[in-house]
């Protein structure tokens, strides 16, 4: 007996049932639907006038069909409700309804199940429709479900509660993770690694699928946002695959792959312009937890590291044996291009790879390596190369290059790294540039010796004429260098201007001699004065970019005319304050030319300095720290060695 023939049935038994429940307490009212869509509602008024149970099923109107048996229920159900003494017949007719009901509900069912089964196939219109209803006779269920709640068991019907929403999910899942497993590599593809070509079997059956959901199925869920759902259970069944793969050894370019998917590629698809809106990407848990996804972070880095190590050894390789080319009338050489290349290709590589460039700076310590390597050829060439000069010039641009990479992406550095590189590189350019200076202070030997002597103090002006004309003289020759590009002709004055300065204060703290009376001090100090803008302006003048030495003379010279030693004091302080680096055994040989400061005001000055170079050193002195050795003269007086 089906629900149509039931109807017949039903008037009668309907009929009998208010005559019983006219003389009993009337029955527990059902509470309306919590929740009515506009839609079905329409649906169901422009369909209840003619088509029946049957007819409803057949055309997939699901919603009218489940409606039509949840009436039935509630009027077969009445009696038990009320507990009412039924007589014989009615009893067995309700048992007879009772059984076909079950079975429409469950012909129902089985057709909404299958619908639900395929939403991932729906295409047209109809199809769409059909998932429509299925989706609304499904939450008439869980109201129906709900609203006999709290009923004694045995009064209610024996399929509530249906739990629908339950089996509903099930089955989502179900069909995602088949769909999933069912997912078949490319076999026309150009990747070997069956690991890889799996993972994007499967990738490429997640982002159809929903995109599927996103353009057919999102609509037939008004009250959910199944996109969401949908992204839930993709999510789930593609990390399941992920965990699966990386817990077995992976070669390096597996490793890769997956890296790459965790990373970039997945999250690409989630956050697909089609998705946008619909899937919380945030919301998902990681593809894989930090304790799988770290040694393979690591796998990754240290192939990186060591890819990037073989290649730039493989550029210093050819380097060396290679000679020097001219470009533009200068030696030029191609070595830090490839190498700033290899480096910053590397880097950006392994940051997109693991979405974080914080990751990838500890990789900056092959940079470092490199320019270790690198500043023992440059040593090496200085020494027994006969090509050395072309080596050497061709270095310096190669240098600064290197140099002009490390600042402009200081961000990619550790601090500690950055500051190991910038050292290496000044260290690299001076070990170059005094390959071109070391044979003309031999050559100025003569004339540095005389300076700091008696005889400096009573023939100054001729002194110094000397030394500036020998000093001119080989600046002319650096000039007229061949094959020297401007830039590197700048460092190279720059460096000589330097050296020569430094060459001149190291002479002064030879201790040679000791100036006891004001009228020596201020002609010592004059005579400074006077040397210091004389020697900065040849050598400015020629191009030097030297200018912080300026006064490097003249604040020397102050120390010598100063007679209060707490004004001593303030200006060692100066000193320190512009270079770091001027050390108490430059004060001591300093402060040995004035003869007329007392043993105990010289040791409390010395003990004064000392106390303030140490607590500078524990706070740090911003002044220090932000110099650049490369073109600053913060390392002035280190190269000033005294005894």
């Amino acid at each position: 007996m089906t629900v149509d023939s039931l109807a017949t049935k039903d008037r009668l038994i309907s009929s009998k049932i208010s005559k019983i429940q006219s003389s009993f307490p009337k029955l527990k009212a059902f509470k309306p639907f919590s929740k009515k869509n506009p839609q079905m509602e329409h649906d169901i008024q422009t369909k209840e006038v003619l088509l029946t149970f049957k007819q409803n099923l057949q055309q997939n109107h699901f919603a009218r069909a489940g409606q039509q048996l949840i009436d039935c229920e509630e009027r077969l159900f009445a009696l038990k409700q009320e507990g009412v003494q039924s007589s014989k017949g009615i009893v067995e007719e309700e048992e007879d309804c009772e059984e076909h009901l079950k079975k429409d509900f469950e012909e129902l069912l089985e057709k909404i199940w299958s619908t639900i089964e395929n939403s991932l196939e729906v295409k047209n219109k109809e199809e769409i429709d059909s998932l429509k209803e299925a989706v609304l006779a499904l939450q008439q269920e869980e109201i129906q479900d709900q609203r006999w709640e709290g009923f004694d068991e045995k009064k209610c019907p024996p399929w509530r509660p249906r739990y629908c929403k339950r089996t509903h999910d099930s089955l989502l899942e179900k069909v995602v993770k088949q769909r999933m497993e069912a997912a078949k590599p490319d076999l026309n593809c150009s990747i070997k690694s069956s690991i890889q070509m799996d993972i994007i079997s499967k990738a490429k059956q997640l982002k159809s699928d929903l995109l599927q959901v996103a353009t057919n199925v999102k609509s037939c869920y008004p009250e959910l946002n199944i996109c969401q759902y949908y992204a839930n259970l993709y999510h789930q069944a593609f990390s399941a695959k992920i965990k699966e793969i990386a817990d077995y050894g992976l070669s390096d370019s597996d490793c890769l792959h997956i890296l790459q998917w965790v990373n970039t590629h997945y999250p690409r698809i989630i956050k697909h312009e089609a998705l946008t809106g619909m899937i919380q990407y945030e919301q998902l848990e990681a593809l894989l937890p930090n304790k799988m996804l770290e040694p393979l972070e690591e796998q990754f880095l240290s192939s990186k590291e060591n890819e990037l190590q073989t290649w730039c050894q493989k550029f210093l390789s050819t380097e060396e044996k290679a000679t020097p080319e001219m470009k533009d009338g200068c030696y030029s050489s191609t070595l830090a291009i490839d190498v700033i290349q290899c480096i910053h290709g590397v880097l950006t590589s392994a940051q997109e790879v693991l979405g974080d460039h914080s990751k990838t700076k500890r990789m900056t310590h092959q940079i470092k390596e490199f320019l270790i390597i690198y500043h023992r050829f440059l040593v090496k060439v200085t020494e027994d190369n006969q090509k050395a000069d072309a080596v050497l010039k061709a270095s310096l641009h190669c240098i600064r290059q290197f140099r002009d990479y490390i600042i402009k992406n200081a961000d990619c550095f550790p601090r500690h790294i950055k500051a190991d590189c910038e050292n290496l590189l000044t260290r690299m350019r001076d070990t170059c540039l005094g390959y071109f200076t070391i044979s003309i202070h031999k050559d100025l030997k003569g004339k540095y010796s005389k300076l700091g002597t008696q005889g400096w103090l009573k023939n100054n002006e001729h002194m110094c004429s000397e030394l500036l004309e020998a000093v001119d003289g080989h600046i002319q020759k650096l000039k007229n260098l061949d094959n020297t590009c401007l830039t590197c002709l700048k460092e190279l004055l720059s460096q000589f201007h330097k050296e020569v300065l430094v060459e001149y204060v190291r002479k002064m703290m030879k201790k040679k001699i000791k100036l006891g009376d004001e009228k020596k001090l201020h002609q010592a100090a004059e005579a400074l004065c006077n040397n210091g803008q004389k020697i900065h302006t040849l050598f400015t003048e020629a191009g030097s970019d030297m200018d912080e030495l300026k006064n490097v003379l003249a604040k020397l010279a102050e120390l010598l005319i100063l007679k209060d030693p707490h004004c001593i004091e303030l200006q060692l302080v100066s000193l320190y304050t512009i270079y770091p680096d001027f050390s108490e055994a430059h004060v001591s040989a300093w402060l040995h030319l004035k003869a007329n400061l007392s043993a105990s005001d010289l040791k409390n000055i010395k003990k004064t300095f000392s106390e303030f170079r140490e607590l500078e050193s524990l706070e740090g002195t911003p002044e220090s720290n932000n110099k650049d050795p490369f073109y600053t003269c913060s390392n002035f007086f280190s190269k000033v060695v005294v005894k």
